[in-house]
């Protein structure tokens, strides 16, 4: 396989992704959010809330996907068969809790929220369903990446929120009723399921094979590592957000803070860009060139870097006057403004050192890993009493922030280390 032609693939899809999505937010968002308002757009937002924790609920099954699909003791296609059946025995399983919630009455999104009885139940089926197909998204996904095809998954995913955007655009013009647009993402979210079967179908060797309790374990060892790494980079985002939606009750402030975290992920996304296909190469080719990879991990870094400095300056420049075209009020637009400029020098200062964290899961240092990014949740929390006298928005934003940066000085000096033991 040729590295240069597979990262350049995968920057095009990643550029094109980033650009859709962004000119599809600022073109058509302002004109939804006038149209159906920031209300209505807060509750299509949490309709999305425990999606975030797909990576969590997956056990590690697609981190371990990837990097057993260049281990010679087990044959993909038994990794993707174990795989597929540990999945489903999760949503079995997280079937059977949700179920088990409901009947005892408990108010997942609590009592104060502005919602009716009927909105939030049917908010919750529909996050739920969206939850377990982004389970079995994540793990077509992971396929995909094993097969070198992330710039189909980033393509596809360029599509998503124009799609939702445009439906929803397109059904405010026929209906206001709130049910229709909790049920658009779930329905979306069920084609794209669709669409990766198709591919996987016509475009790899993928296929059920037969696996024995010895397989199963193999797996399950590799996975469960990965779930470490999941309790922190899968859980500590909607865990902020679901707090965050407890502690001021408000679909409306809930839709400023979702769209701070929006805008920030679209420049990560750019970030990041190098740095996310290179974990299946480094997977196979770890092993037997590690000073290489090395060596090419500093270079992703360098180019990392300079991509943020050049967002973080075109944001502080023009960010204003493009967040502008949401057209909200003057204090919603300045706090919005403010908040995303923290989340993108935090957000992306962890992207800049991505492909670093990247070698060490791909080298299967696992542990190290952890160590490193648990440092996330626990000085998030510190931060989080201490600024205890901060308005609420701010201190969650603040605590998150810093968080953020700790993380990444912790993981660039990691690599520093590792990088001179190769040396010797």
């Amino acid at each position: 396989m040729n590295i240069t032609n597979y990262l350049k693939k995968n920057v095009f899809a990643s550029v094109g992704k980033l650009l859709t999505v962004s000119s599809v937010t600022l073109l058509l968002l302002p004109i939804i959010i006038q149209k159906i308002g920031l209300d209505l757009y807060g509750i299509i937002s949490l309709t999305l809330l425990f999606s975030g924790v797909s990576s969590l609920m997956d056990l590690g099954l697609s981190k371990a996907v990837v990097l057993l699909s260049g281990d010679k003791e087990i044959s993909t296609n038994k990794v993707i068969t174990v795989a597929i059946y540990l999945n489903v025995a999760i949503v079995v399983i997280i079937s059977f809790v949700f179920i088990i919630l409901n009947l005892l009455e408990i108010d997942l999104l609590g009592k104060n929220i502005n919602l009716t009885t009927s909105e939030k139940y049917w908010l919750l089926i529909t996050g739920f369903l969206i939850l377990v197909f982004m389970l079995l998204n994540n793990l077509c996904k992971s396929i995909l990446e094993a097969n070198y095809f992330m710039h189909v998954v980033n393509l596809s995913l360029a599509l998503f929120t124009p799609i939702l955007y445009v439906t929803i655009y397109i059904i405010s013009f026929f209906s206001q009723n709130v049910l229709v647009y909790i049920f658009i993402p779930l329905i979306i979210t069920a084609s794209l399921f669709v669409f990766y079967v198709i591919y996987i179908k016509l475009k790899t060797e993928t296929k059920i094979v037969k696996v024995n309790k010895k397989h199963a374990i193999y797996v399950l060892k590799c996975s469960v590592s990965f779930l470490k790494l999941g309790l922190i980079n899968s859980i500590t985002m909607p865990v902020m957000r679901y707090l965050f939606v407890l502690m001021v009750a408000d679909v409306g402030m809930y839709a400023i803070f979702d769209l701070s975290f929006k805008v920030a992920m679209l420049a990560n996304s750019l970030i990041i860009s190098l740095s996310v296909p290179m974990f299946a190469v480094f997977s196979k080719m770890i092993k037997e060139k590690a000073v290489e990879m090395s060596k090419l991990a500093f270079k992703i870094f360098y180019i990392s870097f300079f991509v943020y400095l050049f967002i973080l300056g075109g944001y502080y420049l023009l960010g204003k006057e493009i967040l502008s075209f949401l057209k909200l009020a003057t204090n919603n637009l300045e706090l919005l403004y403010y908040i995303t400029f923290i989340l993108i020098i935090s957000i992306g200062s962890v992207a800049v050192v991505e492909i670093f964290y990247r070698y060490f899961l791909a080298s299967n240092q696992l542990q190290k890993a952890f160590l490193m990014k648990i440092s996330v949740p626990i000085t998030m929390v510190i931060f989080f009493f201490l600024l205890s006298k901060v308005d609420i928005i701010y201190r969650f934003i603040y605590a998150f922030g810093l968080s953020c940066v700790i993380s990444t000085t912790i993981i660039f000096c990691a690599f520093k280390i590792e990088n001179k033991k190769l040396k010797r």
